[in-house]
């Protein structure tokens, strides 16, 4: 019970840090607990206990060594509850950023935490620190970390599911076959979970579900929020159109996601390489939905809620 509190709120809730670990000051225990007893983070451990979906599109990550740049990425992820796998990644969230925070035995450090309540039904979390060389190494295989990257994470729940980012920027040290190299680092990570309903929101008429995304420009690998929009225009023949922009309107999302099928509350499209989304509705009211998306240009996560009370 008192991992998967924190757990929770810092889930994945990493996200850009770029001050370097030594510069950050851990939050006392204290405070930390006095988080954990917040009932929004009581209520997302709920979700947590009850999730039954994990969505992680890709890993992107950026690194220089030597002013030579690199860039990488994982889509080849398939995820069961908590833990994701794919061709050289390994990512457990649960066992690293979830329970490091309450387990001293997981090199990991929160140095600032914040929590709000949105007016669109939402509440948030924001988390900086560290987040340890087990992390990082189970991204990376086959080298050593010395040094890693500061993290930060966004991310946002309601009732029935959670979706964010987890960031990490900043100056990393390795070795790989005992020969050591430094340089800086960029990571980017989308998720999504919850409790799925598993049917698709039935009716007659339309719906609309609208929301938050999270979004990382992957030329930058900044972030910034967005809006998400689900629209079924005929719940008696069900499909879903999915839409993501930035605040100022201007569309992220791509054209193809478009009166997608639904089956059993899940939707997705996927052309390899530069255009995918995936998500499903929760709850069993579809009351909300979430997911996540890959693009050649973004990468991120949405949640939305209903907007209209409607039969399902």
């Amino acid at each position: 019970m008192k991992r998967l509190i924190v757990v929770t709120l810092l889930l994945l809730l990493a996200g850009c840090g770029g001050e370097g670990g030594d510069n950050g000051v851990a939050m006392p225990d204290d405070e930390i607990m006095q988080l954990a007893s917040d009932s929004r983070v009581m209520r997302l451990e709920g979700i947590v206990e009850r999730t039954d979906i994990l969505l992680v599109p890709n890993v992107h990550m950026s690194y220089s060594v030597l002013g030579e740049k690199t860039t990488a990425s994982f889509p080849d992820i398939s995820c069961s509850m908590d833990t994701c796998a794919g061709v050289g990644v390994k990512l457990n969230l649960a066992a690293t950023i979830l329970t490091g925070l309450i387990d001293p035995n997981i090199d990991i450090s929160v140095n600032e935490a914040n929590l709000q309540s949105r007016e669109d039904g939402f509440d948030a979390a924001f988390i900086e620190g560290d987040l340890g060389a087990l992390d990082l190494g189970m991204l990376l295989t086959d080298i050593t970390i010395d040094e890693i990257p500061d993290a930060l994470g966004y991310g946002f729940w309601g009732e029935h599911g959670m979706a964010g980012l987890v960031l990490a920027d900043g100056p990393f040290s390795a070795r790989t076959a005992s020969i050591p190299f430094s340089g800086n680092m960029k990571m980017a990570i989308p998720f999504a979970f919850g409790d799925v309903s598993g049917t698709n929101p039935g009716g007659t008429g339309g719906a609309t579900w609208t929301g938050i995304a999270e979004v990382v420009a992957l030329r930058t690998f900044r972030r910034q929020e967005g809006i998400a929009t689900l629209t079924i225009p005929d719940l008696a023949q069900p499909t879903v159109s999915v839409g993501i922009d930035d605040v100022a309107g201007n569309p992220i999302g791509k054209p193809t996601w478009t009166n997608l099928p639904l089956v059993k509350g899940r939707f997705e499209y996927v052309d390899a390489g530069d255009d995918y989304v995936e998500g499903n509705f929760h709850g069993a009211n579809h009351s909300e939905a979430y997911g996540v998306f890959d693009t050649d240009n973004f990468t991120g996560s949405f949640g939305a809620k209903r907007d209209t009370e409607q039969a399902n």
